[in-house]
């Protein structure tokens, strides 16, 4: 409509309406331009606000998993200790070690078994919002996320040795060769333990410089529920203090 009145004033050569009609239909392209840039930005906001609530709350999870492995790990180290000592004092045939039952397993060693979800983090990556956040976040977020693959590896290598032990609640001949495997399997275990322990502190430090701790009580509440920390409690093994376990491993 108003180009057909734009082109009759054309003919009757009104510059003047033909000027204003012009200037009107470029407002009116630039506002909804406007519009739609703003319902677009808006959009993008509110989809990076949802994702990083999901990756902050992910977050969480890994901090409350951290802080109980560090929490039990002088119990852990205890344990490996004990079975340790164990094959050094028996003579020619082991002295079987004890076989723990829970509700759905045996065993003989007790540390955490605990899988760090990335599902936030893909989600992020997939919807676009990695390349919105800085540069800065990025990295830490991809140097955190990249390390959870190496702890869960070496976490299911522990969990196989694990189940292994449960061998050693026989009464097993051992002669040299027998026992130096033996102990060192134990060895090896012990030293991945440790390693575990100071990648978990490392974990506490990406989610510290992130600025995105949870409130320490969570982490506390979230531990005492678990096995490990129950077991280490109820047979009177060392553990680190909350306020230790809670002390980040600089990257």
């Amino acid at each position: 409509m108003i180009f057909r009145r734009a082109i009759a004033k054309l003919r009757a050569q009104d510059w003047t309406a033909i000027t204003i009609e012009l200037v009107i239909v470029t407002l009116g392209v630039l506002i909804a331009l406007a519009a739609q840039q703003w319902a677009n930005n808006q959009s993008q906001r509110d989809q990076m606000d949802v994702s990083m609530k999901a990756v902050r709350e992910e977050l969480a999870v890994h901090y409350g998993y951290a802080v109980e492995y560090r929490v039990v790990y002088p119990c852990m180290r205890a344990q490996m200790d004990q079975l340790r000592d164990r094959v050094l004092s028996s003579g020619a045939t082991l002295n079987p070690a004890r076989l723990y039952r829970d509700e759905d397993f045996s065993f003989v060693i007790r540390e955490p078994d605990k899988l760090y979800s990335n599902d936030a983090w893909q989600a992020a990556i997939d919807d676009g919002t990695t390349q919105r956040i800085s540069p800065r976040m990025r990295r830490i977020l991809a140097g955190h996320y990249g390390q959870l693959h190496e702890i869960e590896a070496i976490s299911q290598t522990n969990n196989d040795a694990d189940y292994g032990y449960i061998a050693l609640t026989q009464p097993l001949p051992l002669d040299p060769t027998v026992r130096y495997s033996i102990l060192k399997e134990i060895e090896q275990e012990r030293g991945r333990m440790e390693y575990v322990d100071y990648l978990n502190g490392q974990v506490i430090d990406y989610i510290q410089s992130l600025g995105m701790l949870p409130p320490p009580k969570d982490a506390i509440k979230t531990t005492e529920r678990w096995g490990t920390y129950q077991f280490c409690k109820a047979h009177g093994l060392p553990m680190r203090s909350f306020k230790d376990a809670m002390v980040a491993v600089p990257n």
